[in-house]
């Protein structure tokens, strides 16, 4: 059996995370289960959903989101390092973290560019843009674009979108169309999804920008449509019948490729 953190590792954490009151021996030792705890019911579900996504796989993964990988990390850091000698988990671990946050700035700066131009695919030119912006103004609008955006998801978007899964899809799925789909059909369906509400949220917000009353109620129903699933229950419908065209039983990526989800 592995042995748990030490109740003093514990402790020093608590403080890294902006713990600045003692924390007396019996709270750390309780602090130590209750990390136990919460570590064996979080690796339960991340082996549950490692598997869903992929049942074949044999290591435990991040079923949530794909990570820049620690081993080409570390390599890098270790090939920039001078006055130490090695890098430790938590130094990859911290740097990965602070790439993945600029990775998320500048591909969301990005993708506001790209649905200016109403386009669902950020090109290179969307990039350069937001790089050339960048450059010109020391990272300010970067990081204004970055804000605004987290907070227009934060505030819209995103609470419909976290039951947006896999698993949610095929829920969906069974209750709309009685088929199944397959995966990546699935991951296509969200893609979509995705696409579509941002070209909504981005017309919407134009609308009320312009004060055309019409566009606004127009945008606004499509948003509560999309809301409601009655997007949703299009599509599939239509996969479905396209699958039937074919006389097949399964919804596959073609049937969702082929649709025009803005008609």
């Amino acid at each position: 059996m592995s042995k748990p953190w030490a109740t003093s590792h514990v402790s020093e954490v608590a403080k890294g995370v902006g713990i600045d009151l003692r924390i007396s021996g019996d709270v750390k030792e309780t602090l130590v289960s209750l990390l136990k705890l919460k570590l064996k019911e979080i690796t339960k579900n991340m082996e549950d959903e490692t598997l869903e996504k992929d049942p074949n796989r044999k290591t435990l993964d991040d079923p949530s989101r794909t990570r820049l990988g620690f081993n080409r990390t570390r390599g890098l850091m270790i090939d920039e390092i001078v006055n130490v000698e090695s890098v430790s988990s938590a130094a990859v671990i911290a740097v990965n973290e602070q790439l993945e946050n600029y990775l998320q700035k500048i591909l969301y700066s990005a993708s506001e560019v790209a649905s200016n131009e109403k386009m669902g695919t950020i090109k290179q030119r969307h990039l350069d843009l937001v790089l050339a912006s960048s450059e010109s103004q020391n990272d300010s609008r970067l990081e204004e674009i970055s804000d605004n955006l987290n907070l227009s998801k934060d505030e819209s978007m995103n609470p419909k979108f976290e039951a947006l899964t896999s698993v949610g899809i095929r829920n969906i799925v069974k209750q709309f169309s009685g088929k199944k789909l397959e995966n990546d059909a699935i991951d296509e369906l969200i893609l979509l999804y995705y696409d579509y509400a941002s070209d909504i949220e981005y017309n919407l917000q134009k609308n009320i920008t312009s004060g055309d009353v019409d566009k606004i109620t127009e945008s606004y129903q499509k948003f509560e449509q999309l809301i409601m699933l009655g997007w949703m229950r299009r599509v599939l419908k239509t996969a479905s019948e396209k699958a039937d065209s074919q006389n097949s039983n399964v919804i596959k990526l073609v049937h969702i490729v082929s649709l025009d989800p803005w008609s």
